[in-house]
């Protein structure tokens, strides 16, 4: 699409975290939250109203300036995943909306989160970590093995599957830049499941 190359691929990310910064500070607001986060440095290009994933919700950008921005998020969001119990200081994923000319290094993301996840264990293997998260039998169908899925925004393959968990393998940079090392056992996750796996699921006829 000649001229539109930079032209933000609204409501849709990668899974590739661009940096992590921290919450400055939480103003309820009638049923939902105005979030003043740090700016990254190479978030150079901010506008009112562009998108940006922070820990795999996708939140609108109200207000910007030099050292910070703010988004706010809305009651249904702050009830379904982790953003109901966020305080300052904590660090965040975050990504910008997906361009029309970048690579697709991990897979496509929504920033719509599905739920929340229980982390029940986080254990080194042959020197690789693997994080084992719990999930409700009734969403078994959306996991598959090899497949993707979005944890606190960051693009994953899933590993292992048991009876009533998964497991992904984290590498290094993922480590390195993402705050999911940093998540303790019995905390939870954001989740977005493969929006192609959805899909798939919803023309299975019911019954």
């Amino acid at each position: 699409m000649p001229g539109n190359a930079d032209i933000p691929f609204s409501n849709m990310f990668t899974g590739i975290i661009e940096a992590t910064e921290k919450i400055i500070t939480l103003q309820p607001i009638s049923g939902k939250k105005l979030i003043t986060i740090s700016r990254p440095a190479i978030f150079d290009d901010l506008k009112i109203g562009c998108s940006i994933a922070c820990d795999g919700i996708c939140l609108t950008v109200v207000q910007f300036d030099d050292k910070a921005f703010t988004v706010e998020i809305m009651n249904e969001t702050l009830q379904k995943s982790t953003a109901k119990n966020w305080t300052s200081g904590k660090i965040l994923n975050l990504e910008r909306a997906l361009k029309l000319n970048s690579r697709v290094d991990g897979h496509f993301v929504q920033g719509h989160i599905d739920r929340e996840l229980r982390l029940i264990s986080h254990l080194k293997r042959e020197g690789t970590d693997y994080l084992h998260l719990e999930f409700p039998r009734q969403e078994s169908n959306l996991i598959v093995p090899q497949g993707a899925i979005a944890l606190n925004g960051v693009s994953l393959t899933i590993a292992e599957i048991r009876s009533n968990y998964f497991s992904v393998a984290l590498i290094g940079h993922t480590l390195t830049h993402t705050n999911l090392g940093t998540i303790k056992t019995g905390e939870k996750v954001n989740v977005e499941y493969d929006i192609l796996g959805k899909y798939v699921l919803s023309q299975i006829p019911k019954g």
